[in-house]
């Protein structure tokens, strides 16, 4: 007979406790032919070892001896449960959401009472439970010998499993430990840098469903956030080898992780980012400056915040946190060359341009010879292409069929549009257009003139008009495609300082904005971030699409919002190093 309130109430959590494992264990039930049939057996067994010692040994028999082996079930079930959720819902077709909310429900209550029945049985309380047992209670006995040795090391192991388990839990639903993975939000934040992300907010979900808390973070521009790649595919079969990799690199001590992509390569997932742009707005960005505008104006005005965060330039960062940096994009001369050369564009003026394009074409006139060679083919309009083969260029449109009728038409394809009026990105890179190609122009007459008056190849390196040529093309390449224009590793400076406008216009001209809960993101190092703007895959694309004969170049161009439900959480606090310890308040560190 229980006599005690104590007792009594731990019968009746108990008994809750072992209903609700049967009542998970039905559910569990998958008649799917794959992986998804492994549920229910092994809720099965493991339902029914716990009934046998929680149930029949413990509750029934009232045996004090068998306590330790329900305590270790008890201890158990919500990770073998989850464990077996994810199971479920590793098939092909996961399961229907109302499924997914009475077994995430379910778990819940079999979690809380387990951390409930673990605290009624734990050593300190054991004499309250006396007058549970019909046996004497007999104080616990370790073995000795090897025995002992034997029972040490599975008690550690099982401290050790219990450890990870609970750390696993303990991610998925509420805080998270992340570690930078690059330069991409530096100064903010350095490679190695260990930092807590708090879940809650962003409503974390049970894995592979929907099912979970409802997300009540209120983002706003800059807020720091830890997303999903939206890069990477997340399907259904994405997400389930996701959920794998972290279980195994959980229960491998962070020794195996398997999240790789189809090359093999680790996966940069998840990311860190900061917020730039919110729902109801339309975004672009031109020279590094970000533009926003909404339904209320229909002008793009500069985001002050923005360039609070922004970090272009790592030369003038903190001495402390410089000596930390391992890339640096530019360098101060680099840099100022860069500003340099933007300046140059914004101001080049394109009357002046028609006027010298009509004089190059008018001038090679005069050095085109009258005994062609043969029919002239078209170049490859690739920037890099184009500005290598002024020479190869300059004799084929001297010596072939067709070749001046093609140069006049690619220099003068741009002039028709000239007095149109364009937004901030296209204006900037019509001009950019513009300069390549009379920049090629001066080239080619350049060359066609010393060619006709048999210039010695001497005097070719120390000409100063064609030095100038040579070293404002090699500028406009370098601006365009970076310091690595002759592979497509990395966006180029084009790509890095400026973003179309996005979301684009519809086929009508009419404005699009960012929809409701969905926000935009890129990271503080702007030169060192591959984010929400860019494309892993590069892409052919004109400067100028508008332009028919436009010069191309290799572009990572292809900005994309992302939805509130892959914003994994808020970065609280930087704990390691300690050097740099403290909370994120999403303030530049200078």
């Amino acid at each position: 007979m229980i006599n005690s309130k104590y007792s009594k109430t731990f019968s009746i959590f108990l008994l809750c406790e072992l209903g609700l494992s049967v009542l998970f264990t039905v559910f569990s039930l998958s008649f799917k032919a794959d992986i998804s049939l492994l549920a229910f057996p092994l809720n099965a067994v493991f339902t029914g070892f716990f009934i046998w010692y929680g149930f029949c040994k413990v509750y029934h028999q009232k045996k004090q001896k068998y306590s330790n082996y329900a305590l270790k079930f008890i201890q158990y079930v919500p990770t073998v449960f989850l464990i077996t959720f994810i199971i479920q819902r590793a098939g092909k077709a996961g399961k229907p959401y109302w499924l997914d909310v009475i077994c995430a429900v379910l778990w819940i209550f079999v979690f809380v009472l387990s951390c409930v029945l673990q605290y009624y049985m734990s050593d300190k309380r054991e004499k309250k439970l006396q007058d549970f047992w019909l046996e004497k209670c007999e104080k616990k006995k370790k073995p000795k010998g090897l025995g002992r040795l034997v029972y040490e090391i599975v008690d550690w192991i099982d401290a050790l499993l219990q450890v990870v388990f609970l750390v696993f839990i303990f991610q998925i639903f509420t805080f998270q430990l992340y570690v930078i993975p690059s330069e991409s939000m530096v100064p903010e934040f350095l490679v190695k840098d260990r930092v807590i992300v708090e879940k809650i907010g962003s409503g974390p979900k049970f894995p592979l469903s929907d099912a979970g808390l409802k997300e009540f973070s209120n983002y706003k521009r800059g807020d720091i956030v830890v997303i999903r790649n939206p890069h990477y595919t997340m399907d259904h079969q994405s997400e389930v080898k996701s959920v794998a990799s972290q279980l195994v690199y959980m229960l491998t001590f962070m020794a195996v992780n398997l999240n790789k992509d189809e090359n093999g390569e680790m996966k940069a997932d998840p990311l860190v980012k900061r917020v730039v742009g919110v729902q109801g707005e339309q975004l672009v960005m031109q020279d590094g400056v970000l533009y926003t505008r909404t339904k209320d104006s229909d002008v793009f005005k500069p985001i002050p915040e923005s360039e609070d965060f922004a970090c272009w330039n790592l030369n003038s960062t903190n001495e402390k946190i410089k000596e930390k940096i391992q890339t640096f994009p530019l360098s101060q001369e680099e840099y100022d060359m860069m500003l340099s050369f933007e300046e140059e564009r914004r101001n080049y003026d394109l009357d002046a341009a028609e006027f010298r394009v009509k004089e190059i074409i008018r001038t090679m006139k005069s050095l085109v010879k009258e005994e062609k060679t043969g029919p002239f083919t078209e170049p490859n309009l690739f920037l890099h292409t184009l500005l290598s083969s002024d020479y190869e260029l300059s004799i084929k449109i001297m010596t072939q069929e067709g070749g001046l009728e093609w140069l006049s038409e690619f220099l003068s394809s741009w002039i028709p549009q000239k007095n149109q009026i364009r937004d901030l990105y296209s204006e900037s890179n019509f001009r950019l257009n513009v300069m390549a190609k009379v920049t090629f122009g001066n080239l080619i007459l350049k060359n066609a003139q010393m060619i006709k008056a048999n210039v010695s190849s001497i005097n070719w390196n120390t000409d100063k008009e064609l030095v100038s040529y040579k070293e404002l093309a090699s500028k406009i390449l370098w601006y365009v495609q970076g310091n690595e224009y002759n592979s497509i590793a990395v966006p180029g400076h084009l790509d890095m300082r400026n973003m179309p406008v996005f979301p684009a216009n519809d086929k009508d001209g009419n404005a699009q904005y960012i929809p409701e809960n969905c926000f935009f993101m890129m990271g503080d190092n702007r030169f060192n971030s591959l984010d929400l703007r860019h494309s892993y895959d590069p892409i052919k694309k004109p400067l100028c699409e508008k332009d028919p004969h436009s010069i191309y170049y290799v572009s990572y161009m292809e900005p994309q919002y992302l939805h509130q439900k892959y914003i994994i959480g808020k970065p609280m606090y930087t704990f390691f190093p300690l050097n740099r310890a403290g909370s994120i308040k999403n303030k530049k560190r200078i």
